[in-house]
């Protein structure tokens, strides 16, 4: 009987510590529909790296470099459920690297907020229909 409670709470603790990043895995779309990035699993982490622009060379963009395949978020670590924080966030717009954290409010919805010293930026990204989404080549 110990045996089969302890493979029970057992196969509960790894199906919980799994959700939370299963939850984020997927493509999201950047506020104005201008990005799509692929959050997948880095590890015990997630990382997003951008996999279809609106335009491949945008405007008024500080990062010269190819933004196609770039690595937005950077291991995110899962920290409580629905909430990943300790990496880094990319912002190709002025080429620079902040601390950050990701909420998942609810399934189609993703809470991107960036901040340096004590100024924050928040954007709210939407969940990619993958029927509906233009093709991409694999980064």
């Amino acid at each position: 009987m110990r045996r089969v409670l302890l493979g029970l709470v057992l196969a509960i603790a790894g199906a919980a510590s799994a959700q939370p990043l299963g939850g984020i895995v997927g493509e999201w779309w950047t506020p104005g529909f201008n990005a799509r990035v692929r959050i997948e699993r880095c590890g015990d982490a997630v990382c997003g790296r951008i996999v279809w622009l609106w335009d491949e060379t945008p405007k008024g963009v500080a990062d010269r470099n190819p933004l196609l395949g770039r690595l937005v978020i950077d291991r995110m670590q899962p920290a409580e459920p629905g909430v990943w924080r300790g990496g880094r966030l990319y912002n190709p717009e002025d080429g620079r690297d902040y601390k950050g954290s990701l909420a998942l409010p609810a399934a189609d919805r993703l809470v991107v907020d960036g901040c340096v010293l004590v100024f924050c930026q928040t954007q709210v990204w939407r969940r990619a229909d993958p029927a509906r989404c233009p093709p991409v080549a694999a980064p």
